[in-house]
């Protein structure tokens, strides 16, 4: 079973796949570390780009290019992002470009578009939902809502957690000492581990989410969109549909059906497991994705 997994794993997604952009992968180095700074040089972090000072422009500037940053960031589709990456320049993935000059996304969509060439190497890949612990360094008890690459690494035989996302500017403002390559156990915690952590209800749930979005129904939402990543429906951040929809009657529908689920995504690498969780997701109505489901459009305000 273990194989049939990582056969799922390597193959694309609708929303992983570049398409017609795919010829562009085929010359990709093979380090995790080289392909995180390719990553980094096609997209710009819509958060990380407010303050001026971090890489010489803001959501302004973009603007008054004639662009919408918040149409980037709604883009769902790999080769959406790559369409828009060469229409902002020709120079090649491997080519250092201008800040300003990259698509604009987030922690979700540099992990996925490392998935895409990933993928497209024919190594297991996925994407993660969960809450990291490293954006508040003087905070441990902070649960910040964010987007992960797993891989499996076939002569360890082990997935590998890796943050894209993370560039040297960001390495430095946020004093990490950690290798973002292989994320530590305790640093990232997937969505079943936060909806455990936030069940032992020693921390309090607004330290859980990002903004304002907090609290139990972020984590419990959490938990179906780390179900849709891995069965490779790689959601946008804002995205939620079936039970997600209930939440404001979470204590109607008990804790129970949720811890049981979050136990299962907890142990999502055991085979038998992974299985169960695939059929949830395809066959339960109260979590496979509709069949008429269209994503809200988010949009934020980007101070200009």
């Amino acid at each position: 079973m273990q194989g049939e997994v990582l056969d799922f794993y390597r193959k694309h997604s609708e929303l992983s796949d570049p398409g017609r952009f795919a010829h562009h992968f085929d010359e990709l180095p093979d380090s995790i570390e080289a392909l995180c700074k390719i990553v980094q040089n096609v997209i710009s972090h819509i958060f990380w780009i407010k303050e001026e000072e971090n890489y010489g422009f803001t959501p302004k500037d973009v603007v008054e290019r004639g662009r919408d940053p918040n149409q980037e960031l709604n883009m769902r589709f790999i080769e959406e992002k790559l369409e828009a990456y060469y229409s902002f320049g020709e120079t090649p993935l491997t080519e250092k470009r201008e800040h300003i000059d990259r698509v604009i996304g987030n922690c979700r969509d540099f992990a996925l578009l490392l998935v895409s060439m990933l993928r497209h190497k024919a190594i297991p890949a996925r994407v993660r939902s969960g809450a990291a612990k490293y954006f508040f360094p003087d905070d441990p008890n902070r649960f910040e809502d964010h987007y992960i690459c797993e891989y499996w690494k076939e002569d360890e035989e082990r997935w590998i957690m890796v943050d894209p996302q993370i560039d040297e500017l960001q390495k430095k403002a946020l004093k990490l000492e950690m290798n973002t390559f292989d994320i530590p156990y305790d640093k990232f915690l997937g969505a079943g581990r936060t909806w455990q952590e936030f069940r032992k209800g020693e921390i309090e749930p607004t330290r859980f989410g990002i903004f304002e979005w907090r609290g139990e129904m972020f984590v419990l939402n959490k938990l179906l969109m780390d179900l849709a990543s891995l069965n490779k429906v790689e959601v946008l951040a804002w995205e939620c549909w079936g039970i997600c929809s209930k939440v404001i009657n979470i204590k109607k529908l008990g804790y129970g059906i949720f811890d049981e689920l979050a136990e299962k995504i907890s142990k999502v690498n055991n085979p038998e497991v992974f299985s169960e969780l695939k059929e949830l997701f395809e066959k339960d109505s109260s979590y496979k994705l509709p069949d008429n489901y269209k994503p809200r459009f988010m949009k934020f305000d980007l101070g200009t």
